[in-house]
This record gives C-alpha cells, structure tokens and sequence, in this order.
C-alpha cells in the first residue's frame, strides 16, 4: 500500500505545479512587475485561433481595435480577425502565424500599457521639435516596434505652406521614437 501511495503522491504535486502558472508572479527582487503581471495575465487566457469563438475572441478583438488594428468585435475569431493578428504579429516582431498565445496577449497588453506612456501625439511634438512648427504629420496611429524592441510611430510628415499651394506637401515618413529619435525612413 505504501509503495501506491508514493506514486500517487509525484503525480499530484506535479499537477499542483502546473496549475501554478498562470498565478501572479511576485518577486521581492523584481525590478519590472509590470512586465512580470502583464506576462502572468497573458499565460492564463487560452490559445485562440481562426475559427474559435468565446468572449476570449471578443477581448481579443477588442484589444486589438484599442491598438489601431481595426476589425469587427463579435466573438468569432475570423479571417479579417486572423489578418489583424499577423499584421500586429509582424509589426512586433512575433511569429505571423495568425495565432493568439502567450506571447502575443502579451505584446498586446504591452501595447496598450506603452500607448498609455508614450502617445501619437508625444511623437508629434518630437517631431516638429526635430522638423519644424510648419510640418503637419499624419499615419494610422499603431505603435510599431523595431527589431531592437524600441516602440515608435511611423508618420508621413508633410509641409503646411506646400499644402497651401496644392501639392501633397509630403516631405518623407518618419519613425518617430519614444526617447524624441527621428529617424527618415
């Protein structure tokens, strides 16, 4: 009878610890709880894929339509649900597989979180600092990131007075970076 019990006994410890994971994590040495609370609460919503349906998928959509990446929100995940998907997977370097895990709740959430620190029109007042008061921008409004992680706006940049006189007035696009970088295209 012993011997039974002490196989029982691995086995139920094991499934104690895996249902440990999507708890919060907490550290006393933790420099970045946010990041750590946004990756707890992104392991914890399930994988969805095109044709899944739940109010997962309507959050999904929701969040998504929050970060610029416009789609419908009715709780079916989709083709246009699928293309919104991979386009912010490659606009934040994740794997475009159209795929919502882990991984990509969790840049969503920290998309939302950045859009919060760091606005469209933070990035406008950088770039006319950086290219003049007479210089007009104007894009989709999603922030991007680059292949160092570095969030930024990707904006048309274009001057008043050519406008005026009815050309486009178009100078260049610009990435505009949170740290006031404004880099041409």
């Amino acid at each position: 009878m012993k011997k039974k019990l002490l196989a029982v006994v691995p086995t139920v410890a094991l499934v104690a610890t895996t249902l440990g994971i999507g708890a919060p994590i907490t550290h006393a040495s933790s420099k970045d709880t946010q990041s750590q609370t946004i990756e707890a609460k992104a392991e914890t919503r399930p994988t969805l894929r095109k044709g899944s349906r739940s109010s997962y998928v309507r959050d999904l959509q929701q969040s998504l339509k929050d970060v610029k990446y416009d789609t419908g929100v009715d709780g079916i995940f989709g083709t246009q649900t699928q293309n919104r998907v991979r386009e912010f997977q490659v606009d934040h370097n994740l794997y475009s597989d159209g795929v919502v895990g882990p991984l990509t709740w969790a840049a969503l959430d920290e998309n939302k979180v950045e859009r919060t620190q760091f606005t469209v029109n933070d990035a406008i007042t950088f770039g006319k600092k950086k290219l003049g008061n007479n210089i007009v921008f104007g894009g989709d409004g999603r922030l991007l990131k680059d292949d160092q992680k570095q969030s930024y706006y990707n904006l048309r940049a274009a001057n008043k007075d050519w406008m005026d006189q009815g050309g486009t007035g178009t100078i260049g696009w610009f990435h505009i970076y949170k740290d006031g970088r404004v880099v041409e295209e």
